[in-house]
C-alpha cells in the first residue's frame, strides 16, 4: 500500500487540478453564454466536453485517493499490537526451525555426496576401487536427485545387451527437499538461511498489515487490544476494539494435506 505521505501528495495535487479545471469550465461557460462571441481563448463545444470530462475523471481519483488516505492513516495509527507481533514472532520460529531443519540435511547431503564424487575421482581409472567408489556415488546421487527433484515412475530397458533406466512424466511423490527450493540455490547453509530470515521478516511485515488492515475495515483505527491473546498452539484470538466497534479476532490453521509447515487464516468479525 502506497505511504501516507505520497497519498497526501496525490490528494493535493489532484485538489489544485480540479481547481484549475474548474476555473477552466467557468470560463468555457462564459463563453458558451454569449453564443461563443466573447470568448478570449477560441473555447469551442468540444473543449466543453472535454473539461467536464476531465473534472468528472479529477474528482473521481481523488476520491479514490482519499480513501486509501484514510485507511493508510488508520493503519497507521494502530501499529504495534503487541499480541500481533507476538503471535508473528511465534511463527517466523516455528517456520525457522521447521525450515532451518530442512535446510541443514539438504547440504550435508549434498556435501556427502560431493565427498563421495571427490573419492572415486582420487582412484585408478577402471580399477576395482574405481568401480566400488563410483557406483556408491552414483546411488548417492540418484537418491539426492530424487529428494530435491521428486519421485517420477522408472522404466527399465535394454539396448545393445545393457540395462538402462527411464524416468518417466509422471510424478509419484514430492522430494523431500522440493519445499525448500527457494533457498536451495545458495552456496551455503549460512546464505541460506540468511534468504530465509529476510523473507520471513518480510512476511511477517505483510501479514502484519493484512492482520491491521483487515480489523480497521471492520472496526476501524484500533483503540483497545489487550483483549488480544497468543495460546499455547501460537494462535491468535480474542477481541479488539476501534473506534467503530468491537471484532472478535481468531486463527485457524489453513491449508491441503501436503502443507508441511504451519499456515494459518485470521478471521475478523464485528461483534
Amino acid at each position: 500500500m502506497a505511504t501516507i505521505e505520497f497519498l497526501q501528495k496525490r490528494v493535493a495535487g489532484k485538489e489544485k487540478e480540479i481547481e484549475k479545471l474548474e476555473k477552466k469550465l467557468a470560463r468555457i461557460h462564459e463563453a458558451e453564454a454569449t453564443g461563443w462571441t466573447k470568448n478570449p481563448y477560441y473555447y469551442s463545444e468540444s473543449d466543453l466536453r472535454w473539461t467536464v470530462r476531465d473534472l468528472d475523471a479529477a474528482r473521481k481519483a481523488l476520491e479514490d485517493y482519499r480513501a486509501d488516505l484514510t485507511v493508510a492513516e488508520q493503519k497507521a495509527g494502530s501499529r504495534n499490537v503487541p499480541a500481533i507481533l507476538e503471535f508473528l514472532k511465534q511463527w517466523k520460529e516455528r517456520c525457522t526451525l521447521f525450515y532451518g531443519t530442512g535446510l541443514k540435511a539438504f547440504f550435508d547431503e549434498k556435501e556427502a555426496v560431493y565427498q563421495l564424487y571427490r573419492a572415486y575421482g582420487e582412484e585408478f581409472y577402471g580399477s576395482d576401487a574405481y568401480k566400488a567408489k563410483r557406483a556408491a556415488y552414483e546411488a548417492a546421487q540418484d537418491a539426492f536427485y530424487c529428494k530435491v527433484h521428486g519421485y517420477y515412475e522408472e522404466y527399465e530397458y535394454e539396448r545393445f545387451g545393457r540395462k538402462y533406466k527411464y524416468k518417466g512424466k509422471t510424478k509419484v511423490r514430492d522430494g523431500e527437499y522440493e519445499h525448500l527450493r527457494s533457498y536451495t540455490s545458495e552456496r551455503t547453509l549460512d546464505e541460506a538461511m540468511a534468504k530465509l530470515a529476510k523473507d520471513l521478516n518480510d512476511e511477517a511485515d505483510r501479514k502484519y498489515d493484512f492482520i491491521i488492515e483487515r480489523t480497521n475495515t471492520v472496526v476501524g483505527t484500533i483503540t483497545d487490544a489487550a483483549g488480544l491473546t497468543v495460546g499455547d498452539k501460537g494462535d491468535l484470538n480474542g477481541f479488539i476494539k476501534g473506534d467503530a466497534g468491537t471484532a472478535k479476532v481468531q486463527t485457524i490453521g489453513a491449508g491441503g494435506w501436503n502443507v508441511q509447515c504451519f499456515h494459518f487464516r485470521t478471521l475478523i468479525n464485528k461483534v
